[in-house]
């Protein structure tokens, strides 16, 4: 190579390394870097099996992890989707994957056994037609039921689910919890002997039971969930003979409404359902001593189906009224001019029969009444004998004679007015006042 093309070359070689420099100065911009990256770039590895097992684990490290119960912690899409998943974990019979799916504070310790017994009672499983059931809602929360049945005992099982909505609609798994029956101290205690010793904060529980006791005539049961203060026998009683009458029972799906729901007071609506139709009764609870009670009863919707059943015969037709005096009494009514009972009011001294055979020490008055149609000491006479014909029926029911004490009161207290205000006949009126009252001096 001479002087002359040395020259060229190694200009052109210069040439080309201004131009270079130039150019990464004008185009290229500062990196930043993480806090452990390094601007060394990663070597790319060949596509091998083994490379591309190593390139997932390291992907895998890098991402969050997902935890087996983050459905639960986000919440589900529904109340179905939850009580679904929920079945399908006590489906395994895992007691320990019940607690791990709930979380602890969901399943209180105190509750932890029974609910462990059931969960892992080979003799129980959920039904297959209907794992569960709605049983309550109010405004952001929700009761389900979890239906277990047994081949080998008639009576199966049931657990509670308290659901929750979060935010976001979503709903979460708040509670589980216990049915008065089975959170009984001692199984073996007689219904309505005030041993059981059920989860007191649970207002609806309280009015679960009171209501299954209502619809199955056990006025034990019943009165043992009532305040005596504020509810009297005579209510609990009619409550049972109209239900009774109407040939009632508890709503299949979601039985209960809860419209008002705070510390000291609750208020529920009992859904009933019958061949003829539907109806339901309010239940007032409050606090008496840190429990929870019913503390009022108001169904006159039912005994408002129960009157438009009844039609517009001459025979009145209200199980309950209430006591000049203070109160309730118990009400049966008779055909005119007639003391033989009618066919509904055997039905009702029937139940009043039940409640009397829990104790001879049960006393109860029957106040005979009269219209006014008729001299005074004709309808005494009247008022007697129908009073005494109660008496009659309900020692033929296996009542002793010494729990009846009788009187009659003729015309002398009517109900409604006999006559109306021009001095005609009033028979809807008249028909109120042939009555007999029964008062549960117990």
């Amino acid at each position: 190579m001479n002087k002359t093309t040395a020259i060229v070359f190694f200009g052109i070689i210069l040439l080309g390394l201004v131009i270079s420099l130039v150019t990464l100065n004008t185009c290229s911009k500062p990196v930043e870097l993480g806090e452990n990256e390094t601007n060394i770039p990663s070597p790319e590895l060949p596509e091998t099996d083994q490379n591309r097992t190593k390139a997932k684990s390291k992907d895998k490290v890098e991402k969050p992890a997902v935890k087996p119960d983050a459905e639960l912690e986000l919440g589900f899409g529904s109340p179905e989707a939850a009580m679904k998943a929920l079945s399908r974990v006590l489906g395994k019979r895992d007691f320990e994957a019940l607690k791990a799916f709930v979380g602890g504070k969901a399943l209180p310790q105190s509750i932890r056994p029974k609910v462990q017994s059931i969960v892992q009672n080979p003799d129980l499983k959920l039904s297959p037609e209907k794992p569960f059931t709605e049983i309550s809602k109010s405004a952001h929360s929700f009761r389900w039921a979890l239906n277990f049945e047994s081949d080998n005992f008639e009576k199966g099982a049931k657990l509670y689910a308290d659901l929750a909505e979060i935010e976001g609609g979503k709903i979460a798994i708040s509670g589980i919890r216990l049915p008065i029956e089975i959170a009984l101290t001692d199984p073996s205690a007689p219904r309505g002997s005030g041993s059981a010793s059920p989860d007191r904060s649970d207002a609806l529980a309280i009015v679960h039971a009171f209501s299954l006791a209502v619809v199955q005539r056990d006025f034990e049961t019943a009165r043992a969930l009532s305040n005596r203060e504020s509810v009297t026998d005579e209510r609990v009683a009619a409550l049972i003979i109209a239900i009774e009458e109407g040939n009632f029972t508890l709503k299949e799906d979601r039985p209960f409404v809860v419209t008002l729901a705070r510390e000291d007071i609750t208020w529920v609506l009992s859904r009933l359902q019958s061949d003829s139709g539907a109806s339901e009764f309010a239940v007032e609870l409050g606090q008496f001593d840190g429990n929870w009670k019913v503390s009022g009863l108001t169904f006159s919707k039912v005994l408002s189906a129960l009157a438009q059943a009844a039609g517009g015969g001459g025979v009145a037709y209200s199980p309950i009224v209430e006591d000049p005096a203070g109160g309730d009494s118990l009400v049966l009514y008779f055909e005119f001019d007639e003391t033989n009972l009618t066919s509904r009011g055997n039905r009702q001294l029937a139940i009043v029969a039940d409640i009397l055979s829990q104790g001879e020490d049960r006393v109860i008055r029957i106040n005979g009444h009269a219209d006014a149609l008729g001299s005074d000491n004709y309808n005494a006479k009247l008022s007697n004998q129908r009073a005494d014909a109660i008496r009659e029926a309900l020692i033929l029911m296996g009542v002793s004679s010494n729990q009846v004490v009788t009187e009659g009161f003729g015309e002398s207290k009517p109900r409604r007015p006999n006559f109306n205000p021009d001095g005609s006949d009033n028979p809807t009126g008249r028909s109120e006042n042939r009555r007999a009252e029964v008062y549960l001096d117990f």
